[in-house]
């Protein structure tokens, strides 16, 4: 129980101090299924819980949303040929990252990420390295660091037509690479012996560290800035509390996560439920606290209960349904992803042992 009660505290003062610093316009890509892809936010994850893990990760923002700018933009030499709308310009973003334990001191991991939005697009790289340090509890404390070779592109083919006469808009396709860093703390406590609750996790992270401008050559004049990540500060955490509801086959998985930067700070909110350790379902909430506005209600859907060599595997699916105006021109959110985590045993051969028979001497005849 005093267990239970440290790392809660942990998880309270985490959240406080955090909520302290300032926050700019998000820019990182957000994922409902956060609790069961936490390496691709805060690489102190990688080998924290002692298994080789890979995940799989779709996500599909604003389906339907379309790009009508260029009917307002005919062209002049032609102006009864009027572009058709773009389709489905609304964020999508795909993922895939592996960690896996080297010791029990530390683990590595490696993520692939890519993000479009609208006509710029983001490919992620990242590998990340943590240090661990095990408690007499059972618990872990780790910190970890990340490089991200993070290359931004702009279509300009899309944009050049809107203001042809603006030097600074690219007539091609452009694209810059730059690498981006990122630290973050991890604590993680199975609670074995508690009787109530298991698997606490909380941890704050720091991705964007630096912050390199991505820029692209006109050919007429000095470089344009197109993009300039900036820093983005992650709090999150969770724990599994059993017998929900007095029901022995009931779990309740809560969890929280606090994204800010320069003008965002982002509440994400999940209640989910499992039962007999292999369905699952909940709801989340995603707002933007600090300006009082509500981006998304979720639902979310997943199934565990494989056995064999797939005893590991995870599938989840998440309907968000936007609560802006932007519901209006879309049928709203979704995001399938995949978890797999297995551990592997090393094989020790058996030592064979031969006894050989003592060498009898004979009296010769």
């Amino acid at each position: 129980m005093k267990r239970n009660l440290l790392s809660l505290r942990i998880f309270t003062a985490a959240i406080l101090l955090t909520g302290l610093g300032k926050m700019n316009a998000q820019q990182d890509p957000y994922m409902t299924h956060y609790a069961f892809n936490r390496s691709l936010f805060n690489p102190a994850v990688a080998g924290a819980n002692g298994q080789f893990c890979a995940s799989v990760l779709s996500h599909y923002q604003y389906l339907g949303y379309e790009d009508r700018t260029p009917e307002f933009y005919p062209d002049p030499n032609n102006p009864s040929n009027v572009p058709k709308a773009e389709k489905n310009v609304g964020p999508k973003t795909n993922a895939f990252a592996f960690t896996a334990p080297i010791t029990k001191y530390g683990g590595l991991g490696i993520a692939f990420m890519s993000d479009k939005l609208g006509y710029e697009e983001s490919t992620n790289i990242k590998v990340s390295a943590a240090g661990r340090y095990p408690m007499l509890s059972g618990a872990s404390l780790s910190v970890g660091f990340e490089v991200n070779f993070l290359q931004k592109g702009l279509d300009g083919t899309k944009l050049k037509p809107l203001a042809p006469l603006d030097p600074k808009i690219p007539s091609s396709s452009v694209k810059d690479m730059h690498p981006v860093f990122g630290a973050g703390v991890y604590y993680l406590d199975p609670m074995a012996n508690a009787v109530s609750t298991r698997d606490f996790w909380a941890g704050i992270s720091v991705l964007g560290l630096n912050s390199p401008e991505f820029v692209y050559n006109t050919g007429v004049g000095p470089d344009v800035v197109f993009s300039t990540p900036t820093k983005h500060i992650y709090v999150s955490g969770g724990i599994t509390m059993l017998n929900f509801m007095n029901n022995p086959d009931l779990e309740f998985l809560p969890s929280v996560m606090f994204k800010m930067n320069k003008g965002v700070f982002q509440t994400d909110l999940t209640a989910l439920a499992k039962y007999q350790g292999r369905l699952w379902g909940g709801i989340a909430y995603r707002g933007i606290a600090n300006k009082f506005n509500s981006d998304a209600f979720s639902i979310l859907l997943g199934y565990s209960g494989f056995k064999g060599n797939l005893q590991g595997l995870r599938i989840g699916y998440s309907y968000d349904l936007t609560l802006s105006r932007i519901l209006s021109v879309s049928s709203g959110s979704h995001e399938i992803q995949l978890n797999y985590c297995f551990i592997i045993v090393p094989v020790v051969k058996e030592k064979i042992k031969l006894v050989t028979p003592p060498f009898m001497h004979r009296e010769s005849d």
